[in-house]
C-alpha cells in the first residue's frame, strides 16, 4: 500500500506540471530580474511567446524561459546572485529577486545549472526545483543536473542546501482515493526525507525511487503504466540522504570562473527604460568589458594555482585531476597532462611540460583514454 501511495503523489505532482502552469506572475517589482553577462555558443531564449537567440547584456525576467544546447550562459541577478546554465539545459525562470522582490526560483527540466548565491536575509528565498524535488538555498555555492526523467543529482560546494520531495499543493482534492490519513502520512514522509546537505557533500538517491520516477515520466505521457511494473519495487519512504562528494579540482576551478561583475551596471540594465538604445549599448559594453578583465583574472590565478602544485608527471597529474589527457595543438605539439578549466576560448591545461592557457584555435582535439574531443575541425 505505502509503494502505491507513494506511486500516487508522485504521478498527481509530475501531472499537475502538464496540467497548470509553472508560472504565474504575482510579482509587482519591476526591477525583478537578470541580465547575461556572458555566452558562449547558441542560447534559445523565449520571452513574451517569442523565441530569439540569447545575447549578451539581455535582461531576463519572471516567465522567460532558456534552452541552451551546444551553448552555456551566465546571469547575474538584480539581487547579485550568479547561475550558470550549462550545455543542454532547458530553464524555466519562475520568479527573479528585485528591490522589493525577496525570492528567486527557477525550475529546471533538464540539465545542469552552477549556483553562486549572495547572503540572504530572513525574508529571502533561493530556490531551485524539478518535477520531483525542490533545493532551497541559503549563501551557497552549489550544482543541481537532471537528467530528463529521473531524481537531480545535488552537490554542495559552500554553505547549505535543503533538497525535498515536491508535490503539488491540493493532492487531497485532486484524488479521490487519498485519505485524509494517508495524505497526512505522507506529509510526514517528505518532512523526514527532507536532507541538509553541507560542503563536499551530494544527495544520493535510493535506486528504487530513481527507477520509479523515471518509469513515471517515461510512462505518464502515454498512459501506459501498469499495478504490475510498481511490483518489483522496494519500499522508498527513505529515498533521499547525503554522502561524502569532495569538490575536485576541477570543479572548485570552475567555481573560480563564476565571477561576478559590479551589480549596480546589473540593476542598471534591469531598470533601463525599453527604447533607450544608447544607454543599453553603453550599459552592454561596461558588462562586457569588466567579465572579460574579471574571468581573466579567475584563469590567472586558476594557472597559477595549479604551477604552486609542481606536480610534473603524467601520474601525479592523473591522480590529482582524476583524469589524463592527450592535447594535440595545432602546431603539431602534444602535451600530456589535464585540462583544468575552460570559459570562453580560453584552456588552463596542467601538463608534464608546464601549465598554460591557450587559445580554443591553439588546440586541435583533446584525447582522452576513450574518446575524443574536438576543439574544432581536424584537418
Amino acid at each position: 500500500m505505502k509503494k502505491i501511495l507513494i506511486f500516487s503523489v508522485l504521478l498527481l505532482a509530475l501531472s499537475q506540471c502538464q496540467k497548470f502552469a509553472f508560472w504565474q506572475n504575482q510579482t509587482k517589482d519591476d526591477t525583478a530580474g537578470a541580465v547575461i553577462t556572458f555566452i558562449q555558443g547558441q542560447v534559445t531564449l523565449f520571452k513574451d511567446g517569442k523565441e530569439s537567440f540569447a545575447s549578451l547584456g539581455d535582461v531576463i525576467k519572471p516567465g522567460d524561459r532558456i534552452l541552451s544546447k551546444l551553448g552555456k550562459v551566465d546571469l547575474q541577478t538584480y539581487r547579485g546572485e550568479i547561475i550558470r546554465i550549462k550545455e543542454n539545459s532547458d530553464v524555466l525562470f519562475r520568479d527573479l529577486a528585485g528591490a522589493s522582490q525577496p525570492n528567486t526560483d527557477i525550475h529546471i527540466w533538464a540539465g545542469n545549472l552552477l549556483v553562486k548565491s549572495v547572503k540572504l536575509k530572513a525574508n529571502q528565498n533561493l530556490s531551485i526545483s524539478s518535477p520531483t524535488m525542490v533545493a532551497g538555498v541559503r549563501g551557497t555555492i552549489f550544482s543541481f543536473e537532471l537528467e530528463k526523467g529521473s531524481v537531480p543529482k545535488v552537490k554542495v560546494y559552500e554553505g547549505a542546501v535543503a533538497v525535498a520531495f515536491k508535490t503539488g499543493p491540493k493532492l487531497l482534492e485532486q484524488n479521490d482515493g487519498l485519505s485524509q490519513e494517508n495524505y497526512d502520512q505522507f506529509v510526514k514522509t517528505l518532512e523526514e526525507n527532507e536532507v541538509v546537505l553541507e560542503s563536499g557533500e551530494s544527495l544520493e538517491v535510493n535506486p528504487s525511487l530513481n527507477e520509479l520516477v523515471y518509469l513515471i515520466n517515461a510512462k505518464m505521457a502515454a498512459a501506459s503504466l501498469t499495478k504490475d511494473e510498481l511490483s518489483g519495487f522496494s519500499d522508498v519512504t527513505n529515498g533521499i540522504s547525503k554522502v561524502e562528494s569532495p569538490v575536485s579540482p576541477k570543479e572548485k576551478a570552475e567555481v573560480e570562473t563564476l565571477v561576478s561583475i559590479d551589480n549596480t551596471l546589473i540593476q542598471k540594465q534591469v531598470e533601463n527604460k525599453e527604447g533607450n538604445l544608447e544607454a543599453t549599448q553603453e550599459i552592454v559594453e561596461s558588462i562586457e568589458k569588466e567579465h572579460e578583465s574579471k574571468r581573466n583574472e579567475a584563469l590567472t590565478t586558476i594557472a597559477s594555482d595549479a604551477e604552486k602544485m609542481g606536480l610534473q608527471n603524467e601520474e601525479d597529474i592523473q591522480n590529482h585531476y582524476s583524469v589524463l589527457e592527450t592535447i594535440h595543438k595545432s602546431n603539431g605539439e602534444v602535451l600530456s597532462g589535464a585540462v583544468v578549466a575552460q570559459l570562453g576560448d580560453i584552456f588552463i591545461v596542467h601538463s608534464t611540460k608546464g601549465v598554460f592557457q591557450l587559445k580554443v584555435d591553439d588546440i586541435e582535439y583533446v584525447e582522452y583514454k576513450n574518446f575524443k574531443v574536438q576543439t574544432r575541425s581536424k584537418k
